[in-house]
């Protein structure tokens, strides 16, 4: 039999058994904590693979665009129930460039030559104009893109057409007028459209001068009639090149410029 062990020996061996089954316990917890790891990161099995994002056609998204511009184009085209004219309120224009008896009657028979020019082309046309249009409403989808693309090109051909028969006879119409009268008619606008281009310049009373005169001289030369809110025209931007060239002074002209960098690029002329 061994010897006795000592109070000592007993309490140390105790408190080594302690410390070796705390490190046992711990050996688990981190065995454990690491298997939950690797599975939370393993890579999928083959059965589990997961499927690769779908790749974006870039050539159907491009048809696509291009489908629903055309749609739009096609939408927005359409034939107008009338001619606007500059003769559809004769008082104004009367008031305006003051008609002699003559031009009056002159201008009456014309308009009613051209409504009856524009009654039978719309007789024969209007028809097939609004039939194509409830073709176009029928094509939905890219896949008609080719059938969509005929029918708008009908459209707008059979849009051109009658567009040219109200042109040509308001041409024919303002010519009735003479240049001083066409100057009064057309002036008004063009002064609107130039003058607010320079606003923001300091223009002495002079160079105001010398605008409406040149102005006034473009109102006259001009054969066809502006609207009341036109966009900048051929007419408009002879004048404003004459402006700043002859009229507006160097410090004017580098403040002009820089203020027109600062527009968007669809606003800048010159």
């Amino acid at each position: 039999m061994g010897s006795a062990r000592s109070p000592r020996e007993v309490e140390r061996r105790a408190v080594c058994n302690h410390l070796d089954s705390r490190s046992a316990m711990n050996t688990k917890l981190w065995f454990i904590t690491g298997a939950v790891v690797l599975i939370a990161f393993a890579p999928p099995v083959d059965g589990a693979k997961k499927k690769p994002p779908r790749k974006v056609d870039s050539r159907k998204v491009q048809l696509q665009r291009e489908f629903d511009r055309l749609r739009e184009i096609g939408q927005s085209i359409a034939l107008p129930e009338k001619a606007e004219s500059l003769t559809d309120d004769m008082d104004k224009l009367d008031q305006q460039v003051t008609l002699t008896d003559q031009q009056k009657k002159k201008i009456s028979l014309m308009v009613a030559a051209r409504d009856k020019t524009l009654a039978g082309w719309d007789k024969i046309n209007r028809r097939k104009f609004d039939a194509m249009k409830v073709k176009f409403e029928k094509y939905s989808t890219p896949r008609d893109m080719r059938a969509c693309k005929t029918i708008v090109t009908q459209m707008q051909s059979l849009s051109r057409a009658r567009a040219i028969i109200a042109t040509s006879n308001e041409r024919k119409l303002f010519a009735v007028l003479t240049p001083d009268q066409r100057g009064k008619w057309n002036t008004p606008i063009l002064s609107k459209l130039i003058m607010d281009e320079f606003a923001s310049l300091e223009l002495s009373k002079e160079q105001t001068a010398k605008i409406e005169t040149a102005i006034a001289a473009q109102g006259r030369r001009l054969t066809v009639p502006l609207g009341s809110d036109p966009p900048p025209t051929l007419a408009a931007e002879t004048v404003k090149k004459h402006i700043y060239t002859r009229i507006l002074t160097a410090k004017q002209r580098k403040e002009y410029a820089a203020a027109k960098r600062k527009q968007k690029p669809g606003q800048r002329s010159l």
